[in-house]
């Protein structure tokens, strides 16, 4: 009996193996070194502090990791600032927003926003977007609830983004090709809103086709042809970001986007959720329930293959015009603040 349990235990250890090779379905680490990175905590937001296995990963190859938490503090030596959509009433202020801005405008900085659903009315897409907005960029957290009655974790709200790129190879650049390497699928946004654009007057679908800014944003994810955009918590259209939920096509909402700062020379992704975090296993390569894909998503292959392809960023700084009336976004937030704000 007692070589039969042991026997036993050894079948069932086995198996365990089995299925731990098969949740990671590819190999995949973090591949550079001797960076800053940041996550905001101090402003809240769902999942915000579910970032563990990343911070783990970013500190096993020779990373710094910080956390902004008890107070508002961003050194000028950070690589990278990760900023999940902040708690309702805790918006970044006008001094961090340029706060920010000084420090995107160093150069060869990489701010991740992340946003979230609107369901039940608690998240406000304009916390990280006047941010984005301090720093002149086109891309924009819209107010929606993505979902996918097909392709998801066992509730359309728990939706995939399926599809990599747009389809068009001379829009699809070597970017959109090393965020899908060694994926043979998507990976699911738990509770996702989607991403628009801003010319500055209207907010534009950023569908292909519909608005594209070559050179400048590229949709490197969207949610598949069945994904429906709803306005959840009834808000009153957020003066433009329900433009999704207004439209009568639906589907191919961008969920994953990715600019770049001309003026700057620095890189913004925005995602529709924070794929970056633990939460429902979104920054793994298995999933809560084991619908999507027979239980295999490729989130952390993602959030890995963007950074190694983004970082570390080249040496020479670019020849734009960094100085203090470059800075057009950050004025128009108020002069005061700029003036008052103290280098570090």
């Amino acid at each position: 009996m007692k070589r039969k349990h042991i026997f036993s235990l050894i079948l069932i250890v086995g198996m365990i193996a089995g299925m731990t090779q098969t949740q990671a379905a590819i190999s995949t680490e973090i591949e550079f070194t001797g960076l800053k990175i940041a996550f905001d905590l101090y402003h809240g937001g769902y999942h915000a502090n579910d970032v563990d296995n990343l911070a783990a990963n970013l500190t096993l190859a020779g990373n710094t990791v910080v956390y902004i938490n008890q107070s508002w503090r961003l050194d000028d030596d950070v690589d990278v600032l990760f900023l999940t959509e902040a708690d309702v009433g805790r918006d970044w202020s006008i001094k961090q927003i340029v706060d920010i801005a000084f420090w995107f405008a160093q150069g060869d900085k990489l701010l991740w926003g992340a946003g979230d659903s609107d369901y039940g009315g608690y998240y406000d897409p304009y916390a990280i977007n006047n941010v984005l907005e301090g720093l002149g960029s086109i891309i924009r957290l819209d107010a929606t609830s993505i979902s996918d009655a097909v392709y998801n974790d066992g509730a359309a709200y728990r939706a995939a983004a399926t599809e990599f790129g747009v389809g068009d190879p001379l829009y699809d650049t070597d970017i959109v090709g090393n965020v899908s390497e060694g994926c043979t699928a998507g990976a699911i946004f738990h509770g996702p809103c989607s991403i628009v654009a801003f010319d500055g007057t209207y907010y534009k679908d950023l569908r292909y086709g519909k608005s594209i800014f070559p050179e400048r944003v590229w949709t490197l994810m969207t949610y598949s042809v069945n994904a429906t955009s709803d306005d959840s918590d009834v808000s009153d259209d957020w003066q433009g970001l329900d433009l999704y939920a207004n439209s009568t096509t639906n589907g191919l909402y961008p969920a994953l986007v990715y600019e770049h700062s001309l003026t700057y020379d620095s890189h913004i992704v925005l995602s529709g959720e924070a794929i970056y975090s633990d939460y429902k296993y979104m920054y793994d390569q298995k999933t809560e329930n084991g619908v999507y894909n027979n239980g295999t998503a490729f989130g952390q292959v993602i959030v890995n293959n963007l950074l190694n392809f983004l970082l570390p960023f080249p040496e020479d700084v670019g020849t734009e015009d960094t100085s203090f009336f470059a800075l057009i976004p950050v004025v128009a937030l108020g002069v005061i603040y700029v003036v008052m704000r103290k280098r570090k």
